[in-house]
């Protein structure tokens, strides 16, 4: 090895201790990095010393990603994995290292834990063949890590997998009320959507509206908050579909489709495919399928609208002259999603 390769390595070796040696937290409201020391961790902030000494404080609504000082290089793509929505290789990727870590970390230790099950519930919600161990995982790492930063994440998840079985409603409903006392206000509206959603479920539409409009009141003019604003007019727009008012509820949808962030790919998934499910009703298939086909090609890594979509694609793919696409999106529905409900009605 010659003087200058000799130079570029040691640089190399350097450069990856300094990055390597700190803790980082990246902002979602921004996407800003913070690099330094994790002083505190509580359900309801992180506090980061930062290497000029500074220090910076971050609400957990607004944390995206967290990286621990010395974790394994692996759990970067499996987290990538996951946000890219290819969960099953996430899930693999994260028990491997959860396996093989021999490092004290206890953060760490937790945190795979929390990833692995919310990983096991974002499957679920595609896959009712997977709720009872996503049921028993997101459970466990609730009970056994209450003051963890991710504890009111864990219990708005476990709520969410709860709300899929009407007979669980109650235990839904009273993890959402638990929540919407906390004061972390990401947190708290976000109980109040999913509390919606919930209502919504069971055929209560005025309640369901009071939940969002509560959502939207208290959220209107924050930008920290906006997620949940969007959410909640995403709610209110499958009041007015429930309601029969579908020109009111696509109009809400343009609205969350135009304003909301293209991070909030969970949101503009659901906002395309009530779209679709609109424009159906209208009788208008053609323009349907465009929505739905946003879904494919645009948030496909969200499975459960995804799902949905490729269902309807499949039905109206055809009459629109393109057997071989319907041919395909049925068969990506059943190869990605064999056990959801979607899946099981093409089997009819």
């Amino acid at each position: 090895m010659n003087r200058k390769s000799m130079l570029v390595l040691i640089f190399l070796l350097g450069l990856s201790a300094t990055v390597s040696g700190t803790d980082q937290v990246t902002r979602r409201s921004d996407r800003v990095v913070f690099r330094g020391e994790l002083t505190a961790m509580t359900p309801s902030l992180l506090t980061i010393r930062l290497q000029n000494g500074q220090t910076q404080e971050i609400p957990v609504p607004d944390v995206l990603i967290v990286r621990f000082d010395m974790e394994p290089p692996a759990l970067s793509q499996a987290q990538s994995s996951e946000r890219s929505g290819a969960l099953d290789v996430a899930l693999e990727k994260y028990r491997l290292i959860q396996a093989e870590y021999g490092g004290e970390d206890r953060r760490l230790v937790s945190d795979l834990k929390f990833l692995i099950a919310r990983t096991q519930v974002r499957m679920a919600l595609a896959n009712p063949a997977e709720a009872a161990a996503a049921a028993k995982a997101i459970s466990e790492f609730r009970t056994e890590n209450k003051t963890n930063f991710r504890y009111l994440e864990a219990m708005l998840l476990e709520a969410e997998l709860l709300s899929l079985d009407p007979v669980k409603a109650a235990e839904a409903r009273s993890l959402l009320a638990d929540v919407q006392k906390c004061d972390v206000k990401g947190y708290r509206l976000q109980a109040g959507v999913q509390l919606g959603l919930l209502l919504l479920s069971g055929r209560d539409t005025a309640g369901a509206v009071t939940a969002f409009d509560g959502v939207i009141q208290e959220s209107t003019g924050d930008a920290a908050a906006s997620a949940a604003f969007y959410d909640a007019a995403l709610g209110k727009a499958m009041c007015q579909k429930a309601d029969g008012k579908l020109d009111e509820s696509i109009a809400s949808l343009n609205e969350v489709i135009g304003k909301a962030s293209e991070s909030e790919t969970k949101t503009l998934a659901r906002a395309w495919v009530l779209k679709g499910d609109c424009l159906r009703e209208k009788g208008l298939p053609k323009d349907a399928l465009m929505a739905y086909l946003h879904v494919d090609v645009l948030y496909s890594s969200e499975p459960s609208s995804h799902a949905e979509a490729l269902f309807y694609l499949a039905s109206l793919w055809g009459p629109a002259g393109h057997q071989n696409r319907a041919d395909d999106a049925r068969a990506q529905l059943n190869s990605k999603y064999p056990n959801s409900s979607w899946a099981k009605q093409t089997e009819k």
